[in-house]
C-alpha cells in the first residue's frame, strides 16, 4: 500500500472516532436542491457533467463527521477524498470539532438520501483535497498565522495538481487582539495579506471561490478578504429562490474599487458559506467539459451567464449564474446570452408592463453602486418607476430571466 493510502486510512480511522456532527450543524442539510434548481443544474446533468476527473481543494475550519456522514458515503466508498490534512495540528481546537467544512463539501458533492430531484450535487464525481489552514471559532488570535497557513495550503494543492479551490472562510475584524484585525476600508483587493496571497495564486492558475462573508448587517457592511481580490470569485447570498435579491447579511462590494464584487449570488438559507460551494460545483462541471479553461476565462463565462450581465452591481454582482447559458458559452465563448434590455429615458417616469410577482429594483448612483434594493409590485400588471434624485441608473430584475437597465438622463431633479 502506498504511503498516501496509509495516510488516508489513518485519517478515516480518526474520523470514525471523531466523526459526529454537532446537532446545530444538521440544519444545513436543507436548501441545496433549491439552489440547484435556481441555477438550472439539470443543463449540466443532462450532459453527464458531475465534475468527473476534476480535483477540488476545500479549505475550511473543520471536518467533523466527514467519516460518517451519509451524504458523503459515495466519496468514501470510491476513495474520492484523496487527502485530509491539518496544517495546525497542535492548535487546541481540533479539526474534528467543527463540521463547517463537511457541510460545505456536501453542497459541492453531497448525495442526500431525500434528494429525488437531482441525485446529488454538482461535483459528486470529483476528487477532493481537504485542508484545515485556519482555526475558526475558538481560535480568534491567529489571523496572521492563518493567512500564512492558507498560502501553504495552496502550495500543497498546487503540487498535487489541484486547480479549483473552495474557501468558505474569510478575514475581517473578529479577532481578539486589535492588531490582528483589518478595517473595512482595507477591503480593496490589494491591502490584506490574504488577498495578496490569493491574488498571487489566481494569477498562477488557481480558480479560487470564496464566500462573500456574512458581514452585511454589521457596520462593516462590505465583503471580507480574500473575496475582495479581483482574481477571486466572490459569491454572496440570495434571500429568495425566485428573484435576485441580496440577503441582508450578505456583504456588499467595496464601491471604490475599479472592479465589481461580489461576482455572483446564489440562494442559501444558511449564509454565504453555502453559496460559494454551489459556484464551485458549477466550475467543476465546466472543467470536466473543458479542462483547458483558464481562471480569467472561467470568471468571464460565469459573469456572462449572470442574470444581470452586462450590468453588475455591488450588491449582487452579475446576479444568478445559469448553467443553460454556460453550456452555450462553452460552445461559443463569443456569443451573447444576456436577457437584459437597456433603455435611455429622459422623462420622470418609466412604465413597465409585467405580471410577475418577483420584481426587484436596484437604484444606483453610478454604474455599479447601489443606493437601495427593493421588492416592488406591479398592480394591474403595471410597474411605474419614478426618477429619484442623484440616481443615474435603475436595474429592474423581473424574476431570474428578465431584466431592464434604465439610464436616467439629466438625473439631477429640482
Amino acid at each position: 500500500m502506498a504511503r498516501n493510502s496509509y495516510r488516508v486510512l489513518i485519517s478515516f480511522l480518526v474520523l470514525t472516532i471523531f466523526g459526529c456532527v454537532p446537532e446545530e450543524e444538521k440544519q444545513h442539510e436543507t436548501g441545496y436542491v433549491e439552489s440547484l434548481q435556481m441555477v438550472h443544474a439539470e443543463a449540466f446533468f443532462q450532459q453527464g457533467l458531475r465534475g468527473k476527473g476534476v480535483k477540488i481543494g476545500v479549505l475550511d475550519i473543520g471536518f467533523a463527521g466527514i467519516g460518517t456522514d451519509t451524504a458523503l458515503a459515495h466519496l468514501r466508498k470510491n476513495n474520492q477524498i484523496v487527502i485530509i490534512r491539518d496544517l495546525i495540528p497542535l492548535h487546541p481546537v481540533s479539526m474534528f470539532r467543527y463540521s463547517h467544512g463537511t457541510q460545505v463539501l456536501k453542497y459541492i458533492a453531497g448525495i442526500y438520501p431525500d434528494d429525488t430531484v437531482f441525485g446529488g450535487s454538482f461535483a459528486r464525481d470529483a476528487s477532493f483535497y481537504l485542508i484545515r489552514p485556519a482555526g475558526g471559532a475558538g481560535a480568534k488570535e491567529d489571523c496572521r498565522n492563518d493567512e500564512l497557513y492558507i498560502d501553504t495550503a495552496f502550495m500543497i494543492l498546487d503540487s498535487l495538481g489541484v486547480r479549483l479551490v473552495n474557501m468558505s472562510i474569510g478575514f475581517w475584524n473578529e479577532y481578539t487582539r486589535e492588531e490582528e484585525n483589518y478595517s473595512s476600508d482595507q477591503m480593496d483587493g490589494q491591502t490584506t495579506v490574504i488577498s495578496r496571497i490569493c491574488q498571487k495564486w489566481a494569477e498562477k492558475g488557481m480558480i479560487i471561490v470564496n464566500s462573500a462573508g456574512n458581514t452585511g448587517e454589521y457596520a462593516w457592511r462590505v465583503i471580507w478578504a480574500p473575496a475582495d481580490a479581483p482574481g477571486v470569485i466572490a459569491v454572496g447570498a440570495d434571500r429568495f429562490t425566485d428573484k435576485v435579491f441580496k440577503a441582508s447579511y450578505s456583504g456588499i462590494g467595496n464601491p471604490d474599487v475599479p472592479f465589481v464584487k461580489p461576482d455572483l449570488i446564489t440562494y442559501t438559507p444558511w449564509g454565504t458559506s453555502f453559496s460559494a460551494p454551489i459556484v464551485t460545483g458549477i466550475i467543476a462541471c465546466m472543467l470536466q467539459r473543458d479542462s483547458t479553461l483558464k481562471t480569467n476565462k472561467v470568471m468571464e463565462i460565469l459573469h456572462k451567464s449572470g442574470s444581470l450581465y452586462p450590468y453588475p452591481n455591488n450588491y449582487v454582482g452579475y446576479g444568478i449564474p445559469d448553467a443553460r447559458k454556460i453550456i452555450v458559452l462553452l460552445d461559443n465563448q463569443d456569443t451573447t446570452v444576456s436577457s437584459v434590455k437597456a433603455v435611455r429615458f429622459r422623462d420622470d417616469r418609466f412604465t413597465l408592463y409585467t405580471s410577475s410577482k418577483n420584481i426587484v429594483v436596484f437604484d444606483k448612483t453610478d454604474s455599479t453602486r447601489v443606493s437601495r434594493q427593493a421588492i416592488r409590485e406591479a398592480p394591474g400588471g403595471t410597474l411605474v418607476l419614478k426618477r429619484k434624485r442623484n440616481i443615474s441608473r435603475t436595474t429592474v430584475a423581473i424574476g431570474l430571466d428578465e431584466a431592464w437597465e434604465i439610464f436616467w438622463e439629466n438625473t439631477e431633479i429640482n
